[in-house]
């Protein structure tokens, strides 16, 4: 059997909530062509992203993104990953059925 591979935390946030990541660093000041550089990508990839319905970003360049964020806006950040635990938490629980008063 095949290893899968996981990738932890990006695993679990949805192309919107990476689009909002990028969002906080450019609202911060940075430019997207810094953003760019400091991921090594191509500033058009940026702009890409900012149009969630083309594309988002790769699980790699996710973490990357997180961890500038969190330098730029902890709390800002933490707002962003509660939204989406809760969006995670809302969909599982509707998604099966399942009460949230009655999950232990």
């Amino acid at each position: 059997m095949k290893k899968q591979r996981f990738d932890g935390l990006s695993e679990f946030i949805s192309r919107r909530g990476r689009v909002r990541i990028v969002e906080l660093i450019l609202g911060s000041g940075w430019s997207i062509s810094q953003l760019a550089a400091e991921l090594n990508i191509s500033p058009q990839a940026i702009y890409l992203w900012l149009a969630p319905e083309k594309t988002h970003p790769h699980n790699s360049n996710l973490d990357k993104l997180l961890e500038l964020a969190i330098k730029i806006d902890r709390l800002g950040t933490g707002k962003i990953l509660y939204e989406e635990a809760i969006l995670f938490w809302s969909l599982f629980m509707s998604r099966f059925g399942i009460s949230p008063l009655r999950f232990p």
